[in-house]
């Protein structure tokens, strides 16, 4: 049995759906279980890493978990803490956690640390344990499709990083490798996609899928923050992610082959993943 926890997040859902696809026992953890949609035989459990009680139960004769905690605060790791001990109690074997590229790259912003703390939790556990860190999220691009839609637009900050963004569904494949199969054990892999695209690529792809072009248009970083505090999106987790995103122009154009080499495949490009969400930029 393996456990998935954020099991409706961009990665778990996926994740969930290929394991079950493929025959093997899983079971989905999510704090909201009557509003999740899961592919029939898969298991549905309530869970909550900071519930430690929610844990035994979703744990229960699991011997892998995929790891995806939801935040990090200034108390630290936390919930893998947490995790961690309850993992032992159940059995556990094997924990691979979903972590970010940039503590490969020595990052130092609040995001890439508190994964790299809770990277050491998993690694210091006497677990085997798996670490998979992904760039950026294709589905960052959400992020612009209400002025795609409206006004045929990007608003971008300058500096914005070339990215070899990563389709969810190829971190969902590499995690069902490392899941299924052996010898992934003591590693921590860097994951991309296949290609290194620009801001202004990006908008390129998008418009080409749409049959209509897409401006982008740079920003500074004071008009992004001001527009991001006038759509009340301000606060300490927006100022960790431009702090990110500033510091991940030194990698986030750095290519991986570790997708091809654990799946068998080439990454899914950003065409293919605009194509399948083209109803958010229409």
């Amino acid at each position: 049995m393996i456990l998935v926890t954020g099991a409706t997040g961009n990665v778990g859902s996926e994740l969930v759906a290929r394991l079950a696809a493929e025959g093997v026992p899983v079971r989905a953890m999510t704090r909201v279980p009557e509003k999740a949609n899961f592919p029939a035989g898969v298991e549905v459990i309530a869970g909550d890493f900071d519930k430690p009680d929610t844990l035994p139960a979703a744990l229960a004769g699991v011997e892998r978990v995929f790891v995806v905690p939801p935040g990090y605060g200034p108390e630290g790791p936390v919930q893998e803490t947490t995790l961690v001990a309850a993992a032992h109690k159940a059995g556990v074997t094997h924990l691979v956690k979903l972590s970010t590229s940039g503590v490969g790259f020595g990052a130092t912003d609040p995001l890439t640390s508190g994964h790299r703390a809770g990277e050491q939790v998993i690694k210091e556990s006497g677990l085997a344990w798996t670490i998979l860190r992904p760039g950026t999220f294709m589905v960052y691009l959400y992020g612009y499709a209400d002025t795609i839609r409206k006004e045929r637009a990007m608003y971008v900050t300058e500096g914005d990083p070339v990215s070899a963004m990563i389709h969810p569904r190829d971190i969902a494949s590499v995690a069902v490798n490392v899941l299924t199969t052996s010898g992934h054990e003591g590693r921590a892999y860097t994951l991309t996609g296949s290609e290194a695209l620009s801001p202004q690529r990006q908008g390129e792809i998008i418009g080409a899928a749409l049959g209509q072009d897409v401006k982008v248009v740079e920003r500074t970083t004071a008009e992004a923050q001001a527009e991001f505090d006038r759509l009340g999106w301000g606060g300490p987790r927006l100022e960790a992610l431009l702090e990110l995103k500033r510091q991940s122009a030194a990698w986030d154009w750095k290519i991986s082959d570790s997708v091809e080499k654990i799946t068998g495949t080439m990454p899914l490009t950003l065409r293919t993943w605009v194509d399948e969400n083209i109803h958010m930029f229409g």
